[in-house]
């Protein structure tokens, strides 16, 4: 036995390292256990209440969500049609982007990624589901059909509701983190609320059925939360250290 020794012990740098690809595999293997999550759970949803083409359990009630909101949508058009075209998916992409530089020069930190990492997550579920779900939307999507909106041309499937998907996920991963970091409550509230209401504006102008913004607000809920966590277990020192060759 030479002189009692135990294994040599490793330079500090590498112990860093090493903690710091851990984190980031936790933070790696937590989002793509989310997202596979959600495309399973929002397939089956799909498959079995909605149906693949429509027409599933849910319909009834879709249908009678739909003409309330057809008599009843009165002064929150205008509103409504403002929030589709500001946070459909395009616009949306530039001010998450947007989002994500001012907050890189303010915070600098991980979480600066947040409203980019939340929005192409949301995008992508919405995308994957809709490759196996080929619902129609409500004949009220493209006027100049009876009771549908001057100016409004949805024509895309329709499970789940985009915008309730990835605003949903955006606000929920941001004010997520923020409640998570100051261990506070309310943001979450501010969250669900401001989600709500976008999910609200779809029903409003008859561009989805309730059951594509009902399901859209919990995917976009899961994946939100999801982001949130995994933006608190990251620094950009550990994505350097992932990164960086091994020395020697």
């Amino acid at each position: 036995m030479a002189n009692g020794a135990g294994p040599p012990t490793p330079p500090p740098k590498a112990v860093a390292a090493g903690g710091s690809r851990q984190r980031v595999a936790r933070a790696a293997l937590l989002l793509a256990g989310v997202a596979l999550a959600i495309f399973v759970v929002g397939t089956l949803v799909g498959l079995v209440i909605v149906g693949r083409h429509g027409g599933g359990l849910v319909q009834g009630w879709d249908d009678a969500v739909g003409r309330w909101y057809l008599h009843h949508r009165g002064p929150f058009v205008g509103l409504s049609k403002f929030l589709a075209t500001w946070l459909d998916a395009l616009p949306l992409a530039i001010i998450c982007i947007l989002g994500t530089v001012v907050l890189s020069v303010t915070l600098r930190s991980t979480r600066a990624l947040i409203p980019v990492v939340a929005y192409l997550g949301g995008e992508a579920q919405v995308f994957a589901m809709r490759t196996v779900i080929h619902r129609h939307r409500p004949p009220t999507a493209d006027a100049p059909a009876a009771g549908a909106v001057n100016g409004v041309h949805e024509t895309s499937y329709s499970f789940p509701s985009g915008h309730s998907v990835a605003v949903t996920a955006v606000l929920v991963a941001l004010l997520g983190c923020l409640a998570l970091t100051r261990r506070i409550w309310w943001p979450w509230v501010v969250a669900l609320l401001a989600s709500v209401a976008v999910a609200d504006s779809r029903l409003v102008l008859g561009v989805h059925w309730w059951s594509d913004v009902a399901f859209g607000l919990v995917f976009g809920t899961a994946w939100g939360v999801a982001v949130a966590f995994a933006a608190r277990q990251v620094e950009w020192s550990d994505l350097r250290a992932v990164f960086r060759p091994p020395a020697g």
